[in-house]
This record gives structure tokens, C-alpha cells and sequence, in this order.
């Protein structure tokens, strides 16, 4: 965490110095000293009064040292920084995204969030709403002189509205779920991508007498085995509507839900997946294997791509998952695609007139065209109608968004899951269904169970 207000505390001790010895100065001075000598401290209380008036603001994110976002996100905020360092004081908290979500939890209960800060929607911000936490954003775009709603991709609001119809954060970041392909393995050992269940079984088969892992796929707190799982649950008749109504109906417990975690243990019988999928679970984990070469495909997401060097960018391609064999839709016509991040701002800080016109420079900086465009040199997708020339981003993400082009888009359980204990449910039953811990069907059960609680 890096805190800024240190440069007002030295400025405030500099003024009263000045002040103190212009006071000492002046016993034995003549008139025309004393009158300098009292211009200079008029000067200095002048100074010293500015400093007092700065306005402190507390910005908070998950995107910190080792985040990919960081390198593109914290000079500019530098740049922001400097820029109102006369009449602003921001200190800079980062967290990584566990202890983040803790933080942000801690802070609700005590009713002392953040200024404004980088957050999730759907389920993880329904608990701020309820508090009257958060400020409905069209407060915001009414009072911002240079942003608006209709500069964003109308969808990307969807995470961010409640169930009263407000909304309640503003997106920064689409994304889209990639099946990568390792072609320079595919081609060493003969084989041809699959598109079918059976053809993927016997690439597995290959692989494994390789010692190669088919699919780098795993799951350590629901990562990334829940986005995994939405991917597949989606080539389902009826799965899409199911998603989308989630969040109203709150039933989890249907017949798509049991044909997923189905396959995915026959999955785990072809020995598709590593052997111990706890300790290999968790995003970094996955794709580690994926790119050390021990693995043939993976499945990952685009804030994964700094994490993907240059050479293997350029040997991967971006397919279809292979068709289940008991799906209704083809894998190769749709594509995970959503919001899934954004900013949030503090109403009472918003509302509170001595920092009322701070936090909208501050907004229109989190939500200003040109972090967008650098943000998107992580992998990030802007959920803000910006344009990004492509040359300048990475060839994986070039090689996504040319694929992603015909592509229908789906959502996934993570933004429309209508409750954190719901959602927090389905991640660890995730992990017992990947260790075969639970059967199938007592694995929706278990997820329905929380959503019927809560429903009470």
C-alpha cells in the first residue's frame, strides 16, 4: 500500500517553520525588514492554508504488484497523482484479490469503504447495495462534465444493476473465456485438434502415454473449474436462459447443471485433467502447466495473458472446446463473454460537498478513455466504446479477438449466481467435484441448498 499524504504533512511543517522563524526574525529588524519579513509569513500561512484544504481521498484496487493490470494502470496513476497533487491527496491502496476481498468485506461491516475502488458486481456487490453503501452511478455520469452512460457498451451495465433497477458501478472490463490449443504438440505427436468428445478421449489417450496432460484444467476455490464448468453448461439447450434468469429464479438445481458435473467426472475418469487437480488449481497454476509445455490445451481468460510468454502466444490458437457428447449446441458458434470488473464509488464521500468535485476528477480518471486503451495492453477488454489498435496489443489477444468476432456471447454462473454464500458454495463444491468427493447430482443439491436458504 502506498500513501501520498505524506507530501501535505511536509508541506503543512514547512509553512509553520517558516511562520515560526519569520516571527524570531522580526524582534530586532528594522521596519522595512518587518514588513518583508511579514509578507513572507502572510505567505507562508497562505501556503500552509492550501495544504490544509487539499482534499484526501482513499483509492483502492487488487490491481498491485504482480497483477497484470498493474504496469499499465500505476503510471498513469502517477500521472493523475501529479497532476492534482495542489488540491488532492490520494492515498493508493492495493491488496491481492483474496486478501482484497476480505479487506472490502471488513470495511462493510463497519460502514468505511473506500473512496472509490476496483470491484466485482452481481452477487459481491449486492451486500454494499443493501447497506446503502454505494452510489448509483447515474449520479455520477450526471455530474461529469467529460463521461457519460452512452460511452459504454450498453451490456456491460448489466453486472453492475441491482434488483431495484439502479446500477451501481461503472464497468471497466469485458472479458472472454479462450480454449488454447498448444499447435507445435499437436503437430509433434501427429495429432488433430479435436471437435468431438470421442475425438478428444482419444487425443487424451495419446497425450497421456506421452506423459503430456490433455487439459490444463483444476480447481482451487472454484478457479478456474467455475468459468470452466459455465462453458460447458452452455451447450445445452435452454442453458442460456437459465443463466440469464438465475439471478430471479435462483434455481441452480436443473438438468444441464447435472449433465456438466456428469461429464466433467468422465472427464476426470479419461484422465483429461491433472492427477491432483487441488494442487493444481487456481489460475497461475493452470496455465504454469499449459506453458511449461506439460500440457497440451487449457482454458483461461485474458487477464491471464501477461503470464504468457511471446513464444507460446505464437504457437497457441485460440479453438472451440470439443462438443459434449450429450450437447445440443455447438461449441463453435458461442463464446463466454461478459463484464466482469469495474469501479464502485462511495456515496457518502460522493455526496459530501468539500469532496464532491475531487471524486468526479478522480472517476473521470478510473473511467477516462485513455486507461481504458492502456489497460487493454494487459489483456483487459474495455467495456467503454474506445478504440484499440490491435497492432500495438499482444498476438494472443489479437488471435482472441479475431475468433471471439462471430461469435455469440454467452454469461457464465460467476456474474449472474444471485448470492456471495451461493456463490462461494458453488466454488468449493467445485473442488469436491473435481476430487470426485461429490457425485453429480449432490453436487447441485448442495449449491440449490444455499439458494433456498437464502431465499427464506
Amino acid at each position: 500500500m502506498k500513501n501520498f499524504s505524506k507530501k501535505a504533512f511536509a508541506l503543512a511543517v514547512t509553512a509553520v517553520l517558516t511562520v515560526s522563524m519569520a516571527a524570531c526574525g522580526s524582534k530586532d529588524s528594522s521596519d522595512n525588514t518587518s514588513s518583508s519579513q511579514t509578507a513572507n509569513s502572510t505567505a507562508a500561512v497562505s501556503t500552509a492554508d492550501t495544504a490544509q484544504k487539499k482534499v484526501s481521498l482513499v483509492l483502492s484496487t487488487n490491481w498491485g504488484e504482480g497483477d497484470s493490470k498493474y504496469n499499465y494502470f500505476y503510471p498513469k496513476f502517477q500521472e493523475f497523482q501529479n497532476a492534482n497533487k495542489d488540491s488532492m491527496d490520494i492515498s493508493f491502496e492495493t491488496y491481492s484479490t483474496e486478501d482484497y476481498k476480505t479487506k472490502i468485506k471488513t470495511q462493510i461491516s463497519s460502514g468505511n469503504l473506500p473512496d472509490a475502488f476496483t470491484y466485482w458486481g452481481g452477487a459481491m456487490m449486492n451486500v454494499m447495495v443493501e447497506a446503502g453503501l454505494l452510489l448509483d452511478i447515474d449520479e455520477y455520469f450526471k455530474a461529469s462534465q467529460t463521461v457519460k452512460r452512452e460511452n459504454f457498451e450498453p451490456s456491460s451495465f448489466s453486472y453492475y444493476t441491482a434488483a431495484d433497477g439502479k446500477t451501481y458501478g461503472v464497468p471497466l472490463e469485458s472479458t472472454r473465456g479462450v480454449f488454447l490449443v498448444n499447435t507445435e504438440i499437436f503437430k509433434q505427436n501427429g495429432l488433430t485438434v479435436p471437435k468431438t468428445y470421442d475425438e478428444l478421449k482419444q487425443v487424451s489417450k495419446v497425450l497421456n502415454d506421452k506423459g503430456i496432460i490433455p487439459i490444463a484444467m483444476a480447481s482451487s476455490g472454484g478457479t478456474p473449474s467455475e468459468f470452466f464448468f459455465s462453458e460447458l453448461y452452455n451447450q445445452y439447450n435452454g442453458a442460456a436462459d437459465e443463466l440469464k434468469n438465475l439471478t430471479a429464479s435462483r434455481k441452480f438445481n436443473t438438468a444441464n447443471a447435472v449433465k456438466v458435473a456428469a461429464n466433467i467426472q468422465d472427464m476426470i475418469n479419461n484422465k483429461m485433467f491433472p492427477k491432483d487437480t487441488v494442487a493444481n488449481g487456481g489460475w497461475a497454476a493452470c496455465l504454469q502447466l499449459y506453458t511449461d509445455k506439460k500440457a497440451a490445451m487449457t482454458y483461461t481468460y485474458p487477464w491471464m495473458f501477461e503470464s504468457i510468454p511471446e513464444e507460446i502466444q505464437k504457437i497457441s490458437e485460440v479453438v472451440p472446446i470439443p462438443k459434449l457428447p450429450d450437447a445440443d449446441i455447438d461449441p463453435a458458434a458461442i463464446m463466454s463473454g461478459f463484464t466482469v470488473y469495474g469501479f464502485e464509488i462511495n456515496k457518502a464521500t460522493f455526496n459530501d460537498p468539500e469532496k464532491h468535485d475531487a471524486m468526479i476528477k478522480l472517476c473521470d480518471f478510473l473511467a477516462s478513455d485513455e486507461l481504458s486503451v492502456n489497460l487493454s495492453k494487459s489483456g483487459m477488454i474495455p467495456a467503454k466504446k474506445v478504440n484499440v489498435d490491435m497492432n500495438g496489443q499482444k498476438v494472443i489477444y489479437q488471435k482472441m479477438m479475431a475468433y471471439a468476432a462471430d461469435k455469440k456471447l454467452i454469461q457464465v454462473h460467476f456474474s449472474t449466481m444471485p448470492s456471495l454464500d451461493a456463490l462461494n458454495m458453488f466454488d468449493s463444491s467445485l473442488d469436491e467435484l473435481f476430487i470426485k468427493a461429490l457425485e453429480p447430482q449432490a453436487f447441485v443439491d448442495k449449491i440449490q441448498a444455499v439458494l433456498d436458504k437464502n431465499s427464506k
